[in-house]
């Protein structure tokens, strides 16, 4: 396989998700002369646990992200605080509707090679409503001029290590010469990043990308769950 001039389109419950399980992956794409297309389906005013999420100010954190990776173009469907961390109350049709058709990088629309969505192995209910509707959304399909996207990949987070589940990768990218590109971009996402000792620190980014280099003998990769895989 070769990420060479590869359309690569990310699925992001909420802004960040897309650097914490791709960040790598984007930067090799574009390194390559591909393409990177970002669906961000949700933020708003919130407290969290250690912080707070302001709508203005996450926005603005993402276009300096976006700028930084080179992305072709992104889009955050809704910046509503009555719908932020509710996805999982919204009728999957809709997500579904959002990833097949309804964004400007929807499925249809930009006709990826590559699909990159979030783990079921997460506590995040918004990430569970993702999941769930992407992996129908990438079904297996006959449309005319639309192909499946050749691979489907499901994303690793440092937060997947808080889990009643498993994360089992079989599939392996590396990002030895992008691991500093991922890192800055999430210094830009400086609002949801946490101090060191935390899951979401950069260090603990960091040392997750070294250990699943070790895992293929290079310096540092992401790892992903591969659900397709056409070639």
């Amino acid at each position: 396989m070769t990420l060479s001039k590869k359309t690569l389109l990310i699925l992001a419950p909420h802004p960040d998700d897309e650097i914490l399980g791709c960040g790598g992956l984007i930067a090799k794409v574009k390194n390559l002369g591909g393409k990177v297309f970002v669906i961000m389906f949700a933020v708003g005013n919130v407290k969290q646990i250690g912080g707070e999420s302001k709508t203005e100010k996450r926005v603005g954190e993402v276009e300096r992200v976006m700028e930084h990776m080179k992305v072709d173009g992104y889009e955050i469907v809704y910046t509503d605080d009555d719908i932020h961390l509710k996805l999982d109350v919204m009728p999957r049709k809709d997500l579904i509707d959002i990833i097949e058709s309804k964004s400007r990088y929807s499925i249809n629309k930009i006709n990826p090679d590559i699909i990159a969505i979030p783990s079921l192995v997460c506590q995040n209910q918004d990430h569970e409503a993702v999941f769930h509707a992407a992996f129908t959304a990438c079904r297996p399909r006959i449309k005319e001029g639309l192909n499946n996207a050749a691979t489907v990949l499901v994303y690793e987070q440092v937060d997947n290590l808080w889990s009643s589940r498993n994360f089992k990768p079989n599939f392996y990218v590396d990002i030895s010469g992008h691991l500093d590109t991922k890192l800055k971009a999430l210094e830009l996402y400086a609002s949801q990043m946490r101090d060191e000792p935390n899951l979401r620190s950069a260090e603990n980014v960091k040392r997750l990308s070294k250990l699943r280099g070790s895992e293929i003998c290079v310096e540092a990769a992401e790892a992903f769950e591969c659900y397709r895989f056409i070639c």
